[in-house]
């Protein structure tokens, strides 16, 4: 026994020693013959395009005053830098570029030409040196024919490097100001209570209701939710008091602080205006973009009936389903779609499956709508009513059906969760369910 965990564990050296010495050769090699033969390797600092000259400053893109898109010009360095040597190739200039197209890195003219015969390849010139290239990346393009996806990367890039300035400008608000304190935001909107979001802290101001919690990562929510509010242009300062201030999101670290204010333009109009008042500038938005001012404090809460700490995943799970005298197990197989068993009911699968998604947050129904507390008086209430009970994961629920309205009552955390239900056929009952 001894003797096979000696050699074993040889064995084990002799092939991690393999690894090291040859595998991790040949990656090496790899890398380095990648790095020979691509033919941008320096920082694009300078772009000039068709439409626009590109000069990167302190980290953005601009065009004189203009600010251009983060994403798109991210776009066109990614395709520039997998520019891929295939060979240097010699011969007539007209041949190779009959219809060169031309745009400038760095000061340097590059020029790109035709596909090969095969089209495996084109043609491309940095400076006087023309190379047979290809791009070495994933084409955007569906494509039914190989021979075709080489020169769809190519046209890509062709149509990234031609935009007009009105395509290349930035679009995305926050991009014009990337040096916001983002340690707390405090959000105040017409006709909604404020409240604070500390994302050093990860907390809610005011904070969630007894037994849930707040999203497990604010800054990351509100990030994601911040990119997609977009502009249509820059519009002069002096229009910012045209009409009335919807509301103000106030960016703030221990320093210093930054307002994003929120006007209507005009009695006539629903457009919309963000102003900057210590920038002294204005923003025209675009319509449905604005979720960011509008979305309450429970939002950037977790609102699932059964907490993520309680959750287990699962391949098949017992649920027991009591009401009154009436009590049923019920087996639930984790499968596309879910499955049912009931010993001794017969289980309506549209409506349990209807239920099961409010209790496990599924589909649509990834978050309740909204949570409220679960008081001691109500508490004893539910429980004391012919209500659908349910016990699943360490947790007792009970179902409540009103008008227009689901509560999933987490009984054992003491909250409600509320679902809007229009379907007036699902009742939420026991005898709706399992027959």
């Amino acid at each position: 026994m001894k003797k096979n965990a000696f050699l074993f564990a040889l064995l084990v050296a002799l092939l991690g020693m393999t690894y090291l010495f040859q595998e991790k050769r040949v990656e090496e090699a790899l890398l380095q013959k990648i790095k020979q033969d691509t033919l941008l390797t320096e920082e694009i600092r300078e772009l000039k395009l068709l439409s626009v000259t590109a000069v990167r400053q302190n980290g953005q893109w601009r065009s004189g005053e203009k600010l251009l898109s983060h994403n798109i010009l991210r776009q066109i360095e990614k395709r520039l830098s997998q520019l891929r040597k295939v060979r240097t190739v010699k011969g007539d200039w007209k041949s190779f570029f009959p219809n060169p197209f031309t745009f400038g890195v760095n000061g340097m003219t590059w020029t790109l030409g035709t596909l090969t015969l095969d089209k495996q390849a084109f043609y491309v010139a940095r400076g006087s040196e023309v190379f047979l290239a290809v791009i070495d990346g994933e084409s955007t393009e569906l494509s039914s024919r190989g021979e075709d996806i080489e020169g769809a990367k190519l046209d890509a890039l062709v149509r990234l490097l031609s935009l007009p300035l009105a395509d290349l400008e930035e679009k995305q608000l926050f991009r014009y100001f990337p040096n916001l304190p983002m340690d707390r935001v405090i959000v105040d909107v017409d006709g909604r209570p404020p409240f604070e979001l500390n994302f050093g802290g990860n907390l809610t101001l005011p904070p969630p209701v007894s037994g849930v919690s707040s999203h497990k990562d604010l800054r990351g929510k509100f990030h994601s939710m911040m990119t997609q509010v977009a502009l249509r242009e820059e519009v002069p300062f002096s229009e910012h008091r045209s009409f009335k201030k919807l509301g103000e999101i106030r960016f703030l670290n221990a320093k210093t602080e930054r307002t994003w204010e929120l006007w209507l333009r005009s009695a006539a109009t629903a457009d919309a205006l963000v102003i900057d008042p210590v920038g002294k500038r204005a923003f025209l938005m675009v319509g449905g973009t604005l979720k960011l001012f509008f979305i309450g404090v429970q939002d950037y809460w977790d609102k699932k009936v059964i907490p993520a700490e309680n959750f287990v995943s699962f391949a098949r799970l017992d649920a027991d389903f009591i009401q009154g005298t009436r009590r049923s197990r019920v087996s639930i197989a984790n499968k596309e779609p879910l499955e049912f068993l009931s010993k001794g009911h017969t289980v309506d699968r549209p409506k349990m499956e209807t239920l099961v998604q409010l209790l496990f947050n599924l589909g649509h129904r990834d978050q309740a709508e909204r949570v409220s507390n679960l008081s001691a008086s109500e508490r004893k209430q539910l429980l004391s009513r012919d209500l659908l009970r349910i016990e699943v994961m360490g947790q007792e629920l009970i179902v409540e059906r009103r008008s227009q309205e689901v509560i999933v009552a987490n009984i054992s955390r003491g909250f409600k969760a509320h679902f809007t239900m229009l379907d007036e056929n699902f009742l939420g009952t026991f005898q709706d369910v399992l027959k």
